[in-house]
């Protein structure tokens, strides 16, 4: 809400960006269109605003990340105890607070995404007639699920609007898909691609594109080295995710460090940030692609 905005005003305003369309469409694509958006660009460019005083693609990606949180809470909240008090919160203290100028843009689509997708779930599971309940925000008054569905629509349209707005500011990507590589028989690809859990990950002292990983592959651990510092703030956030691995390399010393396999991931040849191949749920680990 715009600090000379009156409540009435601020709904009004974000109810318009629906106009005709379906609320429920727009809630259940917004994540879809936010990949496509920031799809191949660097965080260099998506920190980028030619208005100071205006957030860049990164703040609104993060405010989008934690309002969605904030959504989910209180559609929970009005669910199972209708006519709750909801509170509302300062936009800009939590962007301030939260420093969202120096969050991952990407991190921030994911949580979106991840959140959004578990929330539209349970508004379609629940009974139908709860859509109904309301809660009483604190300065908006009354508002139904069915109004909030709305409202957040809008919301949504206005943000992904103002990162259109901004990402037609930058050159055109560069990236373009390689052509396919000739066919090859399948009898004689003989990569083992297996799935991992990544237990630990350290930077290989003396590197500064290098990480030591250990991997658990269900039966076994065993370290692999990958360059992947330097596209990370951050090597934690590895900790504990499922990723690909080619695992019937022979052992390559890097760095001084063995390398008992290699990270399957994407975009490197092409690039871009790389960014690890994931399965689309748990599966366990050790077990094989393809």
């Amino acid at each position: 809400m715009n600090p000379n905005e009156t409540p009435q005003a601020y709904i009004s305003r974000i109810l318009s960006n629906v106009g005709a369309e379906d609320p429920w469409t727009v809630i259940s694509t917004t994540g879809r269109r936010l990949r496509e958006l920031i799809a191949g660009r660097s965080v260099e460019e998506l920190a980028r605003t030619p208005d100071p005083t205006k957030w860049s693609v990164v703040q609104i990606l993060a405010h989008l990340a934690d309002a969605e949180v904030v959504a989910g809470w209180r559609l929970r909240s009005i669910l199972a105890c209708d006519g709750v008090p909801l509170q509302p919160f300062d936009q800009d203290a939590w962007a301030n607070t939260f420093r969202y100028a120096d969050t991952d843009p990407f991190e921030s689509c994911q949580l979106f995404d991840v959140n959004r997708t578990a929330l539209l779930a349970l508004l379609r599971r629940v009974d139908r007639q709860l859509h109904a309940n309301y809660g009483m925000h604190a300065e908006r008054g009354k508002e139904t699920i069915e109004h909030l569905v709305r409202l957040y629509a809008g919301h949504d349209l206005n943000h992904v609007r103002q990162i259109e707005g901004l990402i037609a500011q930058l050159p055109a990507p560069e990236f373009q898909p390689a052509p396919t590589r000739p066919a090859v028989d399948a009898a004689d690809a003989n990569l083992d691609v297996r799935v991992g859990m990544i237990a630990a990950a350290d930077p290989v002292p003396g590197s500064r594109k290098l990480a030591a990983l250990r991997v658990d592959f269900g039966d076994h651990q065993r370290t692999i080295v990958a360059g992947i510092v330097q596209e990370r703030g951050s090597l934690d956030p590895l900790i504990g995710r499922q990723a690909l691995f080619v695992v019937n390399l022979p052992p390559k010393k890097l760095a001084g460090v063995t390398s008992e396999g290699m990270l399957f991931d994407l975009g490197f040849a092409d690039g871009l940030k790389p960014a690890l191949a994931v399965p689309e749920f748990p599966v366990p680990n050790g077990t094989r692609a393809g």
